[in-house]
């Protein structure tokens, strides 16, 4: 495998930035001498050297660098460029910026209440923004779905209500390989980038929006990604490096530190959401509203699109909700800019909406599984957005969980033990635009040419298999190769549970007409097909603790994930899938905070920012309820993003029915459980 920080260049220069230490500010001066005169030096700039516009995924709000206010701590401010990377390290500590400080909004309340400090002055009139001046001052999106005065007329009527609000931290997708691009402009004005991002077709039109140049002077080569779970979608260093590159002349180079990842990359929104779930006597639910506000950061423009799918938080519940109200705002403040992370919002939505089931569960005197099994939807039943999916199988898959629990007896004398269940849904994409190229090479092996990266989770395995099936081939017979984007026409990229599903959809197109050539030569196929009905699986997961009843301590001793599935390509991978995300959940339930205040991230390395490691998971199990309906002729369901949003709500479930704590607040520490024991009455 090779990666970004692997490529080496002719004339390759280093890159390093000076990152704003105050959280919000008017730049006064920028001194630039002291860090220029150092050994090694080529150049130090900033915004007005560039002559570039604002980037982003979505919404163009994103500064290159800072131009006439810094709006978070990290944000970069002035860039050098050197002959090594210690050098560029080292002088870009010596530029000296003075600011002008600012009041600051550090929460989504703060940032949302009457005569708050504005983090931009008119959010609404960045290219592709989606509010309006209407809408007020620093918001992201405002979304909204449902009838409110239905739900309030649906509460009033019902037997028992949970009237409750949650909040979950921000945390890092942990990704092993740091953000990082290299840059090459040619003489001709042509741009070549290596670069650690899962869309590089997409990344293209956003690049020379910024820059003022045609998409299609960009191309993207091949690289392998070192870890990708929602970070790698947005430009980041990219349009810098490219501006650079121009000015200078030679190619460059910039990998981030890891702290540095921390402190400016697009971490996972935080969120407050209030929820209430009403039901009548036999624990039918009556109505459902769910309204989430959410810390979106400085910039929108590290997502795909200003908003996080909160909203949609009931489709992966799947239950039968008579009367439904949902709304999702996302706010500016002055703190790192959030994006997207595996299963955006749901892991947020659902830790809300299944603690709340829980609570209404005890309410209502009926087991937790059976206030579930009830409301879950049957084939033939239609979500709350009025779609019918080919099948609902959330009855099947529950009942198989709780076939497979066993009740664990090995927690520590003294030690109360709890069981706690949640259930999650999503769909997987049935449409795609994508291309492959298939050619015949002179030793009788295929080489299979496509555009997707392989972010490590076994992509280009799953396309090699798929052909060598369609082909009756010998899987070592075919060789994957991912291809730059002047090589195919379009690839929309990793992420959405999207890639299994789009690679069968491209691979059935390209065995049909390799099987249908006349001579002897290279096959391309270019996808574009719309999807069908949605086709949907669930996720259900069954937590056991231990806690400590002396020290709030909690033990994780298993976590059960029984999923929903219908073909499966490659066994080996997608149990990766299944155990990877509900370690990243386990983690975002117990470990996981960047512990944002007053607009600084204090998490700011791998030491204090604690991801999960082998010491820390508990045991996974695993329970496959086969023979579902799912995608295309290769009959698949997704599964990247199926274990990570249920994992958070089955723990703290398990806790409250150990102990009586209920825990509404993320992560699980064992101060919060210990106060909330000892405050118990």
């Amino acid at each position: 495998m090779r990666y970004v920080n692997d490529v080496s260049l002719p004339g390759m220069t280093y890159v390093a930035v000076a990152r704003s230490s105050v959280p919000h500010a008017r730049i006064r001066s920028i001194d630039t001498s002291v860090a220029a005169s150092q050994p090694g030096v080529i150049g130090v700039f900033t915004a007005k050297d560039l002559q570039v516009s604002t980037y982003g995924r979505s919404v163009r709000d994103v500064s290159v660098l800072a131009d006439d206010k810094v709006r978070y701590v990290g944000e970069r401010v002035a860039a050098v460029v050197a002959e090594s990377r210690v050098a560029a390290e080292a002088a870009a500590e010596l530029v000296e910026v003075t600011y002008d400080e600012l009041p600051a909004v550090f929460t989504a309340e703060e940032a949302i209440a009457p005569g708050a400090p504005t983090v931009h002055d008119a959010p609404w009139a960045y290219p592709r923004a989606f509010i309006t001046e209407e809408q007020g001052q620093n918001r992201q999106s405002v979304v909204e779905e449902g009838s409110l005065e239905a739900v309030e007329e649906a509460l009033q009527k019902s037997a028992f209500v949970v009237d409750e609000t949650y909040t979950t931290s921000a945390i890092h997708q942990g990704y092993l390989e740091p953000q990082a691009c290299v840059a090459d402009v040619e003489p001709s004005g042509k741009v070549r980038l290596w670069l650690t991002n899962k869309s590089p077709y997409i990344l293209r039109s956003q690049i020379a929006d910024c820059l003022g140049i045609e998409a299609d002077s960009i191309e993207v080569q091949p690289i392998a990604l070192g870890g990708d779970f929602g970070g790698k979608g947005s430009p980041e260093e990219a349009p810098l490096c490219v501006a650079l590159a121009r000015l200078v002349g030679r190619p460059t180079k910039m990998v981030l530190r890891y702290t540095e990842d921390l402190l400016s990359t697009d971490a996972r929104h935080p969120a407050r959401i209030y929820v209430r779930i009403g039901c009548d006597t036999d624990g039918n639910i009556t109505a459902w509203s769910q309204d989430a506000l959410l810390d979106g950061g400085a910039y929108g423009g590290f997502k795909p699109a200003p908003t996080v799918s909160i909203h949609g938080a009931l489709e992966p519940g799947g239950y039968r909700i008579p009367a439904f109200y949902s709304r999702s705002v996302i706010a500016y403040t002055n703190t790192v800019p959030k994006g997207h992370m595996r299963a955006p919002g749901a892991p947020q939505a659902t830790f809300a909406t299944e603690s709340a089931m829980d609570e209404l569960a005890l309410k209502v005197g009926l087991e937790p599984a059976d206030l579930r099994y009830r409301n879950l939807l049957r084939t033939g039943e239609a979500d709350v957005n009025g779609r019918e999916w080919i099948e609902f199988r959330g009855q099947e898959t529950l009942d198989a969980a709780l076939a497979a629990l066993r009740i664990r007896e090995d927690a520590p004398a003294g030690w109360a033990s709890g069981v706690g269940i949640s259930v999650y849904s999503r769909t997987t994409p049935t449409s795609t635009s994508s291309s492959m190229r298939l050619v015949p090479m002179p030793d009788g092996r295929l080489s299979c040419e496509i555009g997707v990266i392989e972010t490590g989770t076994g992509s280009h395995t799953v396309a090699r298999e798929l052909l060598a099936k369609g082909l009756a081939m010998l899987p070592e017979d075919i060789d994957v190769v991912q291809v730059s984007t002047d090589e195919l026409p379009t690839d929309p990229g990793a992420g959405g549970s999207r890639v299994t599903a789009s690679l069968a959809m491209v691979a059935d197109q390209a065995i049909k007409a390799w099987r249908a050539r006349l001579e002897d030569e290279p096959v391309l196929v270019v996808v574009d097909e719309k999807g069908g009905p949605p086709v949907g699986s669930y996720g259900v997961q069954i937590a056991q603790v231990a806690v400590d009843p002396e020290t709030g301590q909690v033990k994780v001793l298993e976590i059960l994930s029984t999923v929903d599935v219908a073909e499966i390509i490659n066994e080996k991978s997608h149990q990766m899938q299944i155990d990877g995300g509900a370690a990243m959940g386990f983690g975002y339930a117990c470990l996981e905070d960047l512990d944002e205040s007053d607009g600084q991230v204090w998490s700011a390395n791998l030491g204090d920012f604690k991801l999960p490691s082998s010491r820390d998971v508990p045991d996974f199990k695993t329970v496959l309820v086969r023979g579902g309906r799912g995608v295309g002729t290769a009959n698949v369901k997704n599964i990247g993003e199926t274990t990570t949003p249920p994992t958070a709500a089955a723990i703290a479930n398990a806790v409250a029915d150990a102990v009586g704590a209920r825990i509404r607040d993320l992560p699980i520490r064992a101060e919060r459980v210990l106060a909330l024991i000892e405050a118990a009455p």
